[in-house]
């Protein structure tokens, strides 16, 4: 077979392995559409029961009556708890007019240490023991008081934690104590999975951060900074929806972990911004390290000793945050001006920082309109933004790191194997094109039987090399045209260990060895090395054997022609079973019924005798 015939055959291969893969892209087209339209189904029915189920959840009979006001002081005067005055106070209030069947005096209290009295006994008392090293306060904690049958008078006695700050009591109201739980997780769950997204998208990059370190040093991002500063907003977030505080019952450790999230945050938001603007080395970022480790001891010592607390110096963080903000804007205009920032990132840091900033403006204003407790609703939401925004961007980062990384690794592994593959068949002249003939017809056969692009193109390239090993067979050998002795035979069959000892060690594509090893296995497990027998023989492996076969009857040699066509494709079908795997030999069948495999040039010709090398497991 000439070069030219050689050209036109692998022309025609190629064509149909292009025409296979188009008709495989239409397939997956055609079954992504098909899961679309499938899981549309799904929706579709949800969305439509829920609809149609709006009103037909069935009302809970318990009253919630507001009690927020119709509260009278020692003095006389009318107060309301939601504009209590500062320090100690005793309150009652008349509810002889109601009748209590189950129903709980619910109230959310803040840093406030209370009782309550039903008609001058003691029903309820919230002292908390707080360890020293969490410092004064309890935070915010959500009760639910039984209230005796036939009561009169309510009264508190309320002791602010903090005496410059009056007692705190919100939300308070006489109901089921169990709908008003019900009712508490229900107003809380949009912000609890507001805050459980931003910690997982924290998680997340930490993870890529801590094991995909290629990735991170490709995209030029400090993953693992965004990944913590994530987690650290994801978690103050859950104190506002007050959910943790009840889970745990420890509303005071919630509090510390809270500000302490608040004192780490300055470093890992500068480090995360420093590495997006392409200021990772700038001293502001130590500066960041040094400033919240030392807020941390300051704070802690303080707060131990009794000469502060986390709810005073909770300010120090608030100015570090904004001292970050002062020098992530910094940042970015130098950014801007050096033009070292991608513009999609440039995009999603502007649009996320402008988010968070909107966010903190309104509830600035809702708080001091309303004086609402926790108010930070859409400081979340902005930080949410922020968190996806940014999330997209380095998913698409990876995505698109990981891809090149793909890339250049094919691209080695083609290098590579094409190289050797030409040095196979510098060693062996006789055999010359052989390899590469053997891997077209093995991408072929792959195709036919299935594989998707991706298999087929890692089959080729083992195919490639599954004579590697012939390069330490002694040419006096490998070149002998007649018959070979035993001992020469034996010699010849060592290159199948040799190839794998060669290829094993290559980490990028580690199956690059089983066709070097296994292509001369036999399902009726007499052949070599290992005798494997059926299925214990790689897929690839399969399947290079029935192209090995193949070309080593139906291409000439120096010192013979080839086979006649027919003549090969019976002796292939003959070995169907015994020693070559049946299904790989019935996809070679309907190929050579499509008119692939045979020579455009063959004019019907060639030799009808059995070649011995064939036999003897030699192409």
């Amino acid at each position: 077979m000439g070069k030219q015939d050689n050209h036109r055959t692998k022309s025609r291969i190629r064509k149909y392995i292009r025409q296979g893969g188009e008709r495989a892209r239409q397939s997956n087209l055609r079954s992504s559409r098909e899961q679309v339209v499938y899981f549309y189904f799904l929706i579709i029915f949800i969305l439509v029961s829920i609809y149609l189920d709006r009103n037909s959840a069935l009302p809970y009979l318990s009253e919630c009556v507001p009690a927020n006001t119709g509260w009278v002081a020692e003095t006389g005067e009318a107060v309301s708890l939601s504009e209590l005055p500062a320090g100690i106070l005793d309150l009652s209030k008349d509810v002889s007019d109601q009748s209590f069947h189950g129903e709980s005096l619910c109230l959310k209290s803040v840093d406030t240490l209370f009782d309550v009295y039903a008609d001058g006994q003691c029903i309820y008392s919230y002292h908390p023991t707080i360890p020293r090293r969490l410092g004064a306060s309890y935070g915010m904690y959500v009760h639910t008081i039984p209230i005796p049958e036939n009561t009169d008078t309510l009264m508190l006695h309320l002791e602010p934690v903090f005496h410059s700050a009056p007692a705190a009591l919100d939300d308070v109201v006489i109901e089921n104590g169990a709908q008003y739980m019900r009712n508490l997780f229900r107003k809380n769950l949009l912000a609890f999975w507001r805050s459980t997204v931003i910690l997982l998208i924290g998680i997340f990059f930490l993870a890529v951060g801590i094991f995909g370190r290629i990735l991170m040093k490709t995209a030029g991002l400090d993953f693992i900074s965004f990944g913590l500063l994530c987690v650290l907003i994801g978690f103050t977030g859950y104190n506002d929806t007050l959910l943790l505080q009840v889970l745990t019952g420890h509303p005071s450790l919630i509090r510390v972990i809270t500000y302490v999230c608040l004192i780490f945050l300055p470093y890992p938001a500068l480090s995360f911004f420093a590495s997006a603007t392409g200021n990772s080395h700038s001293k502001l970022i130590s500066t960041a390290l040094v400033l919240s480790l030392g807020n941390f001891a300051v704070q802690v010592f303080l707060t131990y000793r009794g000469i502060s607390d986390y709810y005073y110096l909770v300010y120090i963080s608030h100015v570090f945050i904004v001292l970050v903000f002062l020098a992530v804007t910094y940042f970015l205009i130098r950014a801007i001006r050096a033009h070292t920032m991608h513009k999609e990132l440039f995009q999603s840091l502007v649009v996320g920082i402008s988010a968070c900033a909107v966010g903190v403006g309104l509830d600035l204003i809702r708080y001091y309109m309303s004086q609402s407790y926790g108010s930070s609703g859409y400081t979340r939401f902005g930080v949410l933004i922020f968190t996806l925004l940014m999330g997209f961007y380095l998913f698409h980062e990876q995505t698109r790191a990981l891809k090149l990384k793909q890339e250049e690794d094919k691209a080695l592994i083609s290098e590579i194997t094409t190289a050797f593959a030409k040095v196979i068949d510098m060693k062996d002249s006789y055999t010359k094109g052989h390899s590469f003939r053997v891997a077209e017809y093995t991408s072929l056969l792959a195709r036919e039987l299935g594989c998707d692009d991706e298999t087929v193109e890692r089959y080729y390239r083992i195919a490639l090399l599954h004579d590697v090993g012939k390069i330490g067979i002694p040419k006096s050998v490998l070149n002998k045209p007649g018959k070979l002795t035993d001992a020469e035979y034996d010699v010849i069959k060592s290159h199948t260990t040799k190839g794998y000892d060669v290829l094993k060690d290559i980490k990028i594509m580690p199956d690059l060895a089983t066709g070097a090893q296994s292509h001369h296995e036999r399902p009726d497990g007499l052949g070599y090395p290992n005798h494997l027998k059926g299925d214990e023989i790689p897929r690839v492996a399969q399947i290079i054997a029935v192209a090995d076969c193949f070309d080593a009857m139906y291409s000439n040699r120096p010192y013979r022609k080839r086979m006649n066509f027919e003549r090969a494709v019976s002796i292939i079908r003959d070995a169907s079973g015994s020693q070559l795997t049946p299904d790989v030999v019935d996809a070679f069948l309907r190929l050579v019924e499509k008119g692939e495999f045979r020579d455009p040039n063959d004019s019907g010709d060639g030799s009808m005798e059995n070649i011995e090398n064939i036999r003897k497991g030699e192409p």
